[in-house]
């Protein structure tokens, strides 16, 4: 039976790079926790952590890359020549 593997909401990249030959991305999640201000008052801080690192080769970035730009076509209204002019 396969592993499962373990799903990360992420929402935003932190760092990228590449280096010899290889992709890295850090990838962060926002945490909402409760703090408080200055003066005592309670707030909502967000505490953002880096809550996954991908390493890939130039070939699967470049499918990466395709399949993001695929459903993000797909999922956002294209204006129509009206709205544009």
């Amino acid at each position: 039976m396969p592993k499962e593997v373990e799903v990360t909401f992420i929402n935003s990249v932190a760092v990228s790079g590449f280096a010899n030959g290889v992709c890295n991305f850090a990838l962060s999640t926002a945490r909402y926790v409760p703090g408080k201000d200055a003066d005592g008052k309670a707030i909502v801080v967000i505490d953002e952590f880096v809550s996954a690192n991908l390493r890939m080769d130039l070939f699967c970035a470049q499918q990466l890359h395709d399949s993001l730009a695929t459903i993000i076509k797909q999922n956002t209204v294209q204006p129509t020549k009206a709205e544009v002019n």
